[in-house]
């Protein structure tokens, strides 16, 4: 198999790996060197956004947006799933940028969930294109949605995403709920932006059904800019929440992500995730892996390897390449994200909608 040329950028340093051996002749179940064990795909299926989150990108968007034939076709994309699932996924993220903004997502998902034995379609949104979207996404087989939502006040909304509008989040959160997807609310704490309202985002999500979860903020591109006063750990959150909790540790819901879940003190069954890559790193259990918008596969969010299992596909190669450089890749794969190590400054390149959250 012949490799084409690829170029690097800010985001990505193309790796080199070796030859597929002769005697890689089937599909193994994905584990890295460290024997983790990968069952859950992020696939980012654009590196657009219709929102600029102060966090996540610069103002004016990012300078190194895919053009339309760098991305992934959907034929490609059902490809590089469908490889992962014989690899052992069992569930898949869609993701961007803004998953919604491109074309024709609703027979992305549709295809996918036709042409996989994937176990469970998921996507991460804003939630601004969801009200007219809900119903087609239920019906081509996604079973629930992420929202990013940090604030219900309308003009911090519009502060904190450079322009959004609130009003159409919530639209898109109340139709996705009416039609049946389970819906998670995805709110990043930060200090004198929305540090004073978290109380109200957990009784409005449980009001309406949804699960509220904390991120906290990672030092990623766009983040790695803002203020680290400005950052609240999840002790921060659950001392903004007083009672509403029951006392102990959060536990984990295995297979899925990285949440952690702490009960409702009421008895009421709801509850509150916690997301802790700066307090709790969750690396040693890590079972996610990342392919972005322009198909190279990413072992970790916080580092800039990459191989491209676009141009594998577009080089002719078999599903057994496509296995070969998710196995090589994986095993490189590092202990953590080094996020808090003062000498290493890698995962402040990387931009977050140039990969896929």
């Amino acid at each position: 198999m012949r490799r084409l040329p690829l170029v690097e950028s800010r985001s990505a340093v193309y790796e080199e790996w070796p030859a597929r051996p002769q005697d890689f002749n089937s599909i193994p179940l994905l584990r890295d060197a460290r024997g983790r064990r990968y069952t859950y795909l992020r696939l980012s299926v654009t590196d657009r956004c219709d929102l600029a989150c102060v966090y996540c990108m610069p103002p004016s968007g990012e300078d190194e947006h895919a053009i339309r034939r760098d991305l992934l076709s959907f034929e490609e994309a059902v490809r590089v799933v469908s490889v992962f699932v014989m690899a052992g996924i069992r569930r898949v993220r869609f993701t961007g940028g803004e998953p919604l903004v491109r074309k024709d997502i609703v027979r992305l998902v549709e295809l996918v969930h036709r042409r996989t034995d994937v176990d469970q379609l998921v996507m991460t949104t804003n939630a601004t294109r969801l009200s007219e979207l809900a119903q087609p996404l239920r019906n081509a087989g996604l079973h629930g949605v992420n929202v990013s939502i940090d604030t219900l006040d309308p003009e911090r909304f519009a502060q904190i995403t450079r322009g959004g509008d609130l009003g159409r989040v919530l639209a898109g959160i109340h139709a996705a709920l009416d039609v049946g997807l389970e819906v998670k609310l995805n709110t990043v704490p930060l200090r004198g932006r929305n540090g004073d309202e978290l109380a109200e985002i957990v009784d409005f999500a449980w009001s309406i059904g949804a699960t509220p979860r904390f991120i906290e903020l990672m030092p990623l591109g766009e983040g790695a800019k803002l203020p680290a006063q400005m950052r609240m750990n999840a002790d921060d959150v659950i001392g903004a929440l007083g009672r509403k909790l029951e006392r102990g540790d959060a536990e984990a819901v295995e297979g899925h992500g990285p949440a952690r879940y702490i009960a409702a003190s009421n008895g009421s069954g709801h509850r509150v995730g916690f997301i802790t890559p700066i307090s709790n790193e969750f690396c040693d259990t890590c079972n996610r892996v990342r392919v972005t918008a322009k198909g190279d596969i990413r072992a970790c969010l916080a580092s800039r390897r990459a191989i491209s299992l676009r141009n594998i596909i577009r080089a002719g190669g078999s599903d057994l390449d496509l296995a070969w450089a998710m196995v090589w890749s994986l095993s490189g794969k590092d202990r953590g994200h080094h996020f808090l190590e003062p000498d290493e400054h890698e995962h402040e390149r990387v931009g977050m909608s140039l990969i896929g959250g």
